[in-house]
């Protein structure tokens, strides 16, 4: 197993890598949003669906910027030559890469977003935020400010956060090493998607005996 991890490659990426940086990501996304509310509520709050210190969201929406949207970071500005500008100052030069970064960061998170809030709150009949109060929002799943926040974390995430964090973790921790932590970290999250998701079924049966109490009277 580490042999397939470490030699097989989707796009140039070791599976390895993804693996690692997809736990990298999960826990500073819990940190980051754990931190906010809690300042907020002036209390702790384990922001998240899981029972542990991850959010899945920010380890699918970092990873994914990484792996989709770092190949653009590669093009080369277009240059532009324009004669009736003085000589010296006739080619411009546009770097038009982050753009393309953001607007990449802005679909996959909206995806992502709407995709995540539609299927947790089918089956567990909650959500864990909803932007209804926010201009320009769509049934709540996602909004314009929020969706332009993500766009503007892809560009920090390719271009900052994962050179200075992901990567460089990646590449100094020992494969070994890194290996024994995808399989005692994998196996733990495993069991805690299920024993989140044993909660929030029984949540989910509470409140529609409720409602069906509610209904009856």
């Amino acid at each position: 197993m580490f042999t397939f991890l470490t030699n097989t490659k989707i796009f140039g990426i070791e599976i390895y890598e993804i693996l690692i940086w997809f736990l990298i990501y999960g826990v500073i996304g819990w940190i980051f949003e754990s931190s906010l509310r809690s300042i907020a509520d002036k209390k702790f709050v384990n922001r998240g669906f899981l029972f542990g210190p991850f959010i899945p969201i920010y380890a699918f929406g970092v990873t994914g910027f990484v792996f989709l949207l770092n190949p653009l970071y590669t093009l080369e500005p277009l240059k532009m030559r324009l004669s009736f500008l003085p000589a010296g100052h006739q080619i411009i030069e546009i770097d038009y890469k982050y753009y393309l970064i953001m607007i990449g960061g802005m679909i996959i998170s909206s995806v992502l977003e709407y995709v995540v809030s539609f299927s947790m709150e089918k089956l567990f009949n909650q959500r864990w935020w909803d932007y209804t109060p926010y201009r320009y929002n769509t049934k709540g799943r996602v909004c314009f400010s929020i969706t332009f926040c993500w766009g503007a974390l892809s560009v920090a995430a390719v271009h900052y956060i994962h050179p200075l964090i992901g990567k460089n973790i990646s590449d100094a921790l020992p494969k070994k090493v890194g290996f024994v932590i995808i399989l005692v970290a994998y196996s733990v999250l495993l069991i805690d998607i299920i024993l989140s998701n044993i909660s929030a079924t029984k949540k989910k049966k509470a409140q529609d005996l409720e409602e069906e109490k509610s209904s009856e009277k």
